[in-house]
């Protein structure tokens, strides 16, 4: 059967990347890696194995059935479900990991604190929670004035262990104004609360955009997504975060050439009209298979979508994609290509490079689909094959001393 695309994925790249960020956070900041929605669809299996074996200190998801399965992966770090969680039993699959420990779930507001405390009452347990401040997203989390009555409660609790205090930045890769804005509203908390707030409670607000902003936004743990990718979320701000690897690499190929004459309309709509005679390359990839399709209203103004052609895997240059992205195929303007190699249907295309800085890197990809980067990496679909680079660590190849060392909690 045909092989339409794949995706190459460097899990040594993963442990480099996390790497690169302790050395930005240093040895007494804990890093919790995001990998929510299957680890952005590369596999919460290898991902998490990865970054585990490779000193991760907790792990973040969203929802309680990805706990479930993280913990079900042989998984023995600490996992901290985001979401408010409205509901709970003693035959929910969580229940084992909320017992031990080693599930955490985050505080949203009154209601949500209403539950946790009688769940975790009535079934005699000490349950870890982290509460999370509104500090200006309006996306979860309670209003700070009412967080230092929440913290109380907690506090009070015989069977509820403040285990965090947390709140998440809306523009941190775009706005470093309004960042600073939330950092303060979130640091006025702390400090007027730092009475009762134990000397393990982690308090962490910076992602991997954030941390572009200095020591300030680390505190005792970082929470990052796009980092251990391999990407920065916005390549066009100053970074301190340099020497990542992406992870990714996705291929496919051309299954067809045409020649076309200038004039003549190419895809839906005929949006593309050549001013010469040209030729164009049919790739059997289209938006059903995560390729960005941008808004017509973009399509001028903005870094194009282009595709890198190879040989033996050799780069031999970029085309553009031209007409619009359909569900299964796309169109690539091979005429200057052409002028220079010999272009046909055994020639391999290069749809996002793992090289940072080429024209199809997933920074470009995001910009020229009017799209985020994490967008495009995590509707990917599951269709596409996986090709693996490196072998899926079996458990945690480091000691609970080692993790308690950087102060992580050994599960």
């Amino acid at each position: 059967m045909d092989e339409l695309s794949r995706i190459d994925i460097d899990l040594p790249a993963i442990g480099h990347n996390l790497g690169v960020i302790r050395q930005i956070v240093g040895d007494d900041c804990r890093i919790c890696p995001v990998v929510k929605s299957d680890a952005y669809g590369l596999g919460l299996h290898r991902v998490a194995g990865t970054l585990e074996a490779g000193g991760a200190d907790m792990f973040a998801v969203y929802a309680p059935a990805e706990a479930v399965e993280l913990v079900a992966t042989g998984c023995r770090l600490p996992i901290l479900v985001l979401m408010p969680v409205r509901e709970l039993s003693m035959v929910d699959p969580m229940y084992p990991g909320l017992r031990t420990g080693q599930v955490h779930l985050v505080v949203h507001d009154v209601s949500n604190l209403d539950l946790l405390e009688s769940f975790a009452m009535e079934f005699d347990f000490l349950l870890h929670v982290h509460l999370k401040l509104d500090t200006g997203m309006h996306r979860g989390g309670c209003d700070p004035g009412d967080g230092a009555d929440l913290i109380e409660r907690i506090m009070d609790c015989p069977s509820l262990h403040l285990a965090g205090i947390c709140t998440h930045f809306s523009s941190s890769s775009t706005c470093r104004e309004t960042t600073d804005r939330q950092m303060d509203r979130f640091d006025a908390f702390i400090d007027a609360n730092a009475d009762l707030i134990d000397s393990d409670c982690l308090i962490h607000c910076a992602t991997t955009a954030s941390l572009n902003f200095g020591d300030r936004y680390a505190r005792s743990m970082v929470r990052v997504g796009l980092g251990w990718s391999g990407s920065s979320p916005n390549p066009t701000m100053d970074s301190a975060i340099s020497g990542l690897s992406p992870v990714l690499r996705w291929t496919s190929r051309i299954v067809q050439v045409r020649h076309v004459a200038r004039g003549e309309r190419v895809g839906y709509d005929g949006d593309w009209c050549p001013d010469r005679d040209s030729t164009i390359g049919i790739v059997p990839v289209g938006y059903v298979d995560g390729y960005p399709t941008p808004p017509r209203d973009h399509q001028q103004s903005c870094t194009p979508l282009v595709v890198g052609l190879l040989w033996n895997d050799q780069l031999l240059g970029h085309a553009p994609v031209v007409g619009k992205v359909s569900m299964d195929q796309l169109t690539i303007d091979l005429t200057d290509a052409c002028e220079v190699n010999s272009i046909s249907t055994n020639c391999r295309v290069e749809l996002l490079s793992n090289v940072q800085g080429a024209p199809n890197d997933i920074q470009s990809l995001a910009m020229a689909g009017a799209t985020k980067p994490h967008a495009i990496i995590s509707r990917l679909h599951p269709r596409i094959r996986r090709v693996i680079h490196g072998e899926v660590p079996q458990g945690n190849v480091l000691s609970a001393g080692d993790h308690a060392q950087r102060g992580a909690s050994a599960v």
